[in-house]
Parts: C-alpha cells; structure tokens; sequence
C-alpha cells in the first residue's frame, strides 16, 4: 500500500498545473519548431511552390511490396518474365524513384545516376617524390587533388536520402517567377524552364538531440537541364571527376547547395573530405568498351554515372533464392529486400537465375530511325536489349536500404559460396545482368512483357586487369 501510495504522489506531483506549464515552457517550442519544419517540408508545401511541375513516380504502395509472397520466391518456367517494377536513382548511391513507365536512352533510363556526390582526395604527386641513395623516399611537397566519386560501399549513410524529381507538366506551364523552393536564390527562369528540380531531403540529428526534438529535415532543390544563365549565375565549375578507370569532365554545381545545408550534410555522410555534387555533362560520357554486342561494327555505347552498364536487370525470385541460401542466424533472413541491388527494372515470373543465360531481349517499345532509299524515317517497334554480361558484386548490398545500416556479412558471405557462376567475374560472386539497349529512345512500362530472342554463356570481361 506504502508503494501505491508513493506511484500515486509521483502521478499527482506529475499532473499538477505548475509542472505540466514548466515542461509545456520547456519543451513547447522545440515540438512547434518540429512541427513547422516537418509542415514545411512536407510533399504538398514543396508541390505548391514548384508551380508548372508535377512529381514524377509512384507516391504510394510499391510494386515491390508482395516480394516475399511465395509466387515471388518460386517463379515458373512456363511463365513469362514480365516487368514487376522500375527504379530510376537520379543520384547515384542514394533513394530511387520508383516509376509505372520510364523514358529509355542509349545511357539507361531517363533521369538515372544523373547526379553522384564526390570527394576531394589529396595525395603526393608520384612524379615528385624521389628516393636517396639510402632508400629513403622523399616528397616534393607537391599534392594531387582528384574529386572521387561516393557509394554506399563507403558511405552507407547515402541510403537514407531521399529523392524526389519534380518535372515540366506541359499542361501546367507557368510564365510567372518567384515559385521556387526557399533556399534557391532569385534566377532568370523558373524550375521547368531548368528541366524540372530535382529534390533531395535527410533527416539532420544535432550531437544533442532529446527526444529527436531538434531533428532538422534539411530540402535541398537541384535543376534537373540547368540553363547556360543558371550555370553562369551559380558559377558552376568543369572538373574532372574520377569514377572507377574513368576520368570524364562533370559539371560541379555545388554552388546550388547553401553552406549550411552543405555543412550539415558533410556531418550527416561522415565526410571529413571537402564534398561536392555532380551532374553528369552530355558532351562527356564514358564510353562502354566491355561485353560489346557482335555484328555491330562502328557503334559506340555511353553511360553516365552509372558503375559500367546503362541498366541493370534483375529477377525477383533470384533474390528470393539467395534469401533462402541465407543462414538461419543472419539478422537478414526470409527479408532480404530486392531493392539492396539498386536495379533499375526488376522482372517476376521466371525462375531463379533464369536470366543469367539470356544474350538479346525485347522489352517494351522504341523509336528506330530508318533509313531507305536515301530517305530517313523513325518507326516504332520493339525495344531491343543486348544482355551484355552478370553483374559482379561488391559489398554494397550489405547495406539497409531504410535503415543505412551496413551488415558486416550478409548476403555477400552468402553470394560468395553459391555465386562465383562466372570465371570472367572472379573472385567475384554475381547476381542480375548488365544491359544496353539498342536503339535512341524507348519506353518501358511495369508489366511489358520480356521476350528472350538469344541465349548462351557469358564471361565477364573486368574492368581491372
């Protein structure tokens, strides 16, 4: 009776009126700051400013939601593969969009890894550095400076920023200035004058965060086709980036962030490195020089950001597979999500690994120009695909698409014991396929049906020798 009486003391003391006013003074305002700055980042505040766009993608329940349904897991050999959902990742390593329909290029599909984050890596210029006659290796003093491109390899934490993309709505094309988001300075045109905005928003924890009261929800907004005067105005810089082998020039547009939002960002991925964003510039893709289609003498094949390949396509009940080769005690175990392998178009209907022997597809439909009797024309037909090769994997999928967590095991342990199916890929386990479309502009659509027009064996060809 003695506790009770106590609990109910504590309770009373608790529910008194000078109390509940002291913690209403105390922590009243950091819940209202949260609030207002949850209201204002929200989906409807950002849809009213970026008047003349509409968001693009789907906005509700995923096409992937009923993954781990047993039809998922088992896939058929009489049925057909068909497209069950499409991803495109507008910054590479970060959230996708997920789309009904997406707009296909010779570089994959419209809008993907058309952004990458980079680090400024410093290290001593080889040339300069000199060894005495002891053996004794002197530096210059002289520095080479290299901006690097990021991944969730070695920045997990990039999982957890999301991206929106706010495009031209041609029936809502607004002549009047002033609609952009709060942090973009006044310019001389409006966001789908630039192509459309590209939006990216994190979740920013100060070191003191009670109660996650003082959670920042930082919105940063990106032109998507930036205009020449947005460039000169923001002052965007030509660099040389370094993406795998490749050193192609890339448009940097960090000045598009304010130094605040950059700050925070640096401290929200653990970049201690100076940090910069990157648009891809469309007159300095890298060229595709692996895995090449036969009998097509003279072409040449391009990508953007992308790690080698313009798209990448993957069979739902593969993963499913691996998942059911995952240990017992793996935290991962009965849901391993599809999305850790960040494919673009993600296929049902086949069973597992069916794909991993398809050579040519058609998928969808495309526009092909055509030329006959010294005249040219377009003509639609279907989309065709080379499967150029298996996708080789890193540990990358190790890492929580919602959570950003990097598992130290799982499911690499597990890819690499019943994986290596490819002796060009070794020591490499493989899972999914590399593609490059074969024609200039396409579309595809969840639930296009997949024909399989060539089969046979691949061998990696690696990027390394």
């Amino acid at each position: 009776m003695a506790s009770l009486s106590l609990l109910q003391h504590y309770l009373d003391y608790l529910s008194s009126p000078a109390v509940l006013l002291t913690i209403l003074i105390l922590v009243g305002p950091f819940a209202l700051e949260r609030f207002k700055n949850r209201a204002l980042r929200s989906d409807s505040a950002i849809g009213i400013k970026l008047q003349g766009c509409f968001r693009l993608g789907i906005s509700k329940r995923s096409n992937l939601d009923d993954q781990y349904d047993r039809t998922s897991r088992n896939g058929s050999t009489s049925s057909k593969a068909k497209i069950k959902a499409l991803f495109t990742f507008p910054i590479k390593s970060c959230k996708g969009v997920e789309l009904s329909a997406s707009e296909v290029g010779p570089t994959g599909l419209k809008y993907d890894r058309l952004f990458t984050f980079a680090q400024l890596l410093s290290k001593p210029d080889k040339s300069k550095i000199a060894t005495d006659a002891g053996g004794v290796q002197e530096v210059s003093g002289d520095w080479q400076h290299e901006w690097q491109f990021m991944t969730q390899r070695d920045f997990p934490r990039l999982a957890l920023m999301e991206t929106q993309l706010w495009v031209p709505d041609p029936k809502k094309q607004s002549t009047k200035k002033g609609h952009d988001l709060p942090n973009e300075e006044a310019n001389d045109a409006s966001w789908s004058a630039n192509g459309g905005c590209l939006i990216i928003r994190f979740a920013f924890e100060p070191d003191f965060n009670p109660f996650g009261l003082r959670t920042d929800y930082v919105t940063i907004s990106l032109p998507l086709n930036p205009s020449p005067a947005r460039g000169a105005s923001k002052k965007y810089a030509y660099e040389t980036l370094s993406i795998w082998k490749d050193h192609p020039v890339a448009v940097n547009m960090t000045n598009e962030i304010p130094p605040k939002d950059l700050a925070k960002l640096k401290y929200f991925l653990g970049v201690s490195n100076p940090l910069a964003l990157f648009r891809v510039d469309e007159g300095n893709k890298r060229a595709v020089t692996r895995c090449l289609p036969k009998g097509r003498v003279g072409e040449t094949y391009s990508v953007g950001f992308a790690d080698a390949f313009p798209v990448h396509m993957l069979n739902v009940a593969s993963v499913r597979a691996v998942d059911d080769e995952l240990p017992a005690k793996a935290a991962v175990k009965d849901k391993l999500d599809a999305r850790r392998f960040r494919s673009n178009i993600y296929l049902s209907g086949p069973p597992a690994y069916a794909e991993d022997s398809w050579k040519k597809v058609l998928i969808g439909r495309c526009v092909q120009r055509v030329t006959h009797d010294n005249s040219t024309r377009m003509v639609e037909t279907d989309g065709e695909y080379h499967v150029a090769c298996r996708t080789a994997r890193c540990k990358l999928p190790n890492t929580h698409p919602d959570t950003g967590i990097q598992d130290r095991n799982e499911p690499y342990t597990t890819l690499g014991k019943t994986r290596k199916v490819d002796k060009g890929a070794y020591p490499h386990p493989c899972l999914g396929m590399q593609v490059i479309p074969l024609f200039e502009q396409g579309i595809l659509r969840v639930g296009d049906e997949v024909e399989v027009l060539e089969t046979g064996e691949h061998f990696y060809e690696k990027m390394f020798t």
